[in-house]
């Protein structure tokens, strides 16, 4: 029996497990190292379409052990009849993979002489970082400028790794361009390889959906999206079965962009599966690309949606014209943070002493409820003296919304409408897991809480939060940044609600159904 009859990509995923089975889940979660399963490696690959040229040069920047390299170029040489040259260019830097990457390599190339003999095919193992190794390109005014003699890659795949550096860290500091707050190394990875494409060349990625929205990502996006065409998205609805063997749990999609410029009809083909084990089986949708990101837009999100009613939805949203800040309105986060203020807070007391103000945490918020007291592991007030002066608001009317929601909520979404009379205090705490929405010329309503918070808290804008939010984080400033159907209509929401004095998930949507104007 012949050695090398076994696939490259099933030999580099066997001894890639063997290997990840003796890794401390440390060193992965320190080094972002999660080695992609066979299945998706195929599934990936499947994506290219350069069946029809005779030279290509392929570049893997976070290459493991080889898989995705092995897979892409099987697939190729099943369907360029073309082909006769492969030029593969890998980066690696943990030092006790090295020797199995190479093992890897060195089988797919014996594997390829008796597979095709008369191809010809070139491989080099650059053990070194990525981004450093090629922090010229930064330094460039264009994608599209080919001056210097740098290789130009036709086909680049990664499973790049993904971990949040510091901003004092190298790579973010040759990646400054795109770099706000605290960058992932994965969105460095995905823009430095775009710069690496030749003209018409091919970018096929695995990675977080975290990309799609947020203010650390919002530079990326916009010189990202700028700079090449988005062709295709696929979606794992499952968080977990991805990558299960090595029990991350993270959403994840796969995007392939060209190095080619832009047209008013270019499409974007969405697809979906639960995970790697239905991919014989999923659905596809097209999308004009204007639809899914709009560039002259402030944030640049791009919106991901799974079927033809999730699209009806975006088109709905952009109709609007509206959002807080045209009517006055801000979302901040809670000012308390407990562990610094931990001296002042205390469990109980007489909710009348005007000494001691009610401190709200997420626990506090139900959809259109607030719960007080709630937990009972929580403090519930916050000593009103000079040391916690900075972390007070004023009792006022507002919106609460949870930063954060869990595993157990249904909606991404959780609204809390709250009302000044609910205590005697002049002012309360609102803890940091909590934004909160108010009026900065004079004070929400009742009807205008109620209305607002109907609207965060109904299916209509949850499902719209879905299509761009792939994390269990809900940003301030994604939610100042939303269109909103006119005022009037959101104060007769709060008002029919107030009237009917029924907040059941069914109500709020029926409400909201009959009263926005599609």
């Amino acid at each position: 029996m012949n050695k090398y009859n076994e696939l490259p990509s099933q030999f580099a995923d066997r001894i890639g497990y063997a290997y990840t089975s003796n890794v401390h889940k440390v060193k992965k979660k320190e080094n972002g190292q999660y080695f992609t399963p066979n299945k998706i490696a195929d599934f990936m690959s499947s994506f290219s379409t350069k069946t029809n040229q005779n030279v290509l040069n392929i570049l893997d920047p976070g290459c493991g052990t080889g898989t995705l390299s092995c897979s892409l170029i099987e697939y190729l040489i099943q369907n360029n009849e073309t082909l006769n040259e492969i030029n593969l260019t890998c980066y690696e830097i943990d030092s006790e993979l090295i020797d199995v990457t190479k093992q890897v390599l060195s089988y797919l190339e014996n594997w390829i002489t008796l597979k095709k003999s008369k191809l010809i095919f070139k491989w080099e193992l650059q053990e070194k970082d990525f981004v450093v190794d090629n922090q010229f390109v930064f330094s460039e005014n264009s994608f599209f400028q080919n001056d210097n003699n740098q290789t130009k890659y036709d086909l680049i795949i990664s499973n790049p790794p993904y971990f949040k550096i510091s901003k004092s860290d190298e790579r973010a500091t040759i990646a400054k361009s795109i770099v706000h707050g605290q960058p992932n190394i994965y969105s460095i990875f995905m823009m430095l390889s775009a710069k690496l494409l030749s003209k018409n060349g091919e970018m096929i990625f695995i990675v977080p959906r975290s990309f799609a929205s947020g203010q650390y990502f919002r530079l990326f996006r916009e010189q990202f999206f700028n700079e090449i065409l988005l062709t295709n998205i696929h979606i794992f609805n499952s968080r977990r079965k991805a990558f299960k063997r090595d029990k991350v749990l993270q959403e994840n999609l796969i995007i392939k962009v060209i190095n080619k410029k832009k047209s008013k009809n270019d499409k974007v083909t969405i697809s979906t599966s639960e995970s790697s084990e239905d991919l014989n089986n999923f659905t596809n949708l097209k999308y004009p690309l204007d639809e899914l990101i709009n560039l002259n837009s402030n944030q640049k999100i791009l919106y991901i949606p799974l079927s033809q009613k999730d699209n009806d939805v975006i088109r709905m949203f952009n109709k609007w014209q509206n959002n807080l800040e045209k009517n006055f309105i801000k979302i901040s986060t809670g000012p308390v943070v407990a562990f610094r203020k931990k001296d002042f807070l205390f469990d109980n007391t007489d909710s009348s002493n005007k000494n001691y103000s009610p401190l709200l945490w997420l626990t506090n918020t139900k959809p259109m409820k607030l719960v007080f007291p709630g937990s009972r592991n929580k403090k519930h007030y916050i000593e009103d003296c000079s040391t916690t002066q900075n972390v007070l608001v004023k009792n006022r009317n507002y919106v609460l919304l949870r930063r954060f929601s869990t595993k157990d909520d249904k909606s991404r979404l959780i609204a809390t409408p709250y009302f000044a009379e609910s205590f005697k205090q002049l002012k309360i705490g609102i803890e940091n897991h909590l934004n909160y929405i108010y009026k900065y010329k004079g004070e929400l309503s009742k009807s205008e809480v109620m209305g607002l918070a109907a609207l965060f808290n109904s299916s209509l804008f949850d499902l719209y939060f879905r299509t761009f939010n792939g994390n269990t984080q809900v940003s301030a400033t994604e939610l100042k940044e939303i269109p909103l159907p006119p005022m009037t209509e959101i104060e007769s929401i709060g008002f029919e609600l107030l009237n009917s004095n029924e907040f059941s998930q069914e109500n709020i949507d029926s409400v909201i159904n009959k009263i926005i104007s599609n």
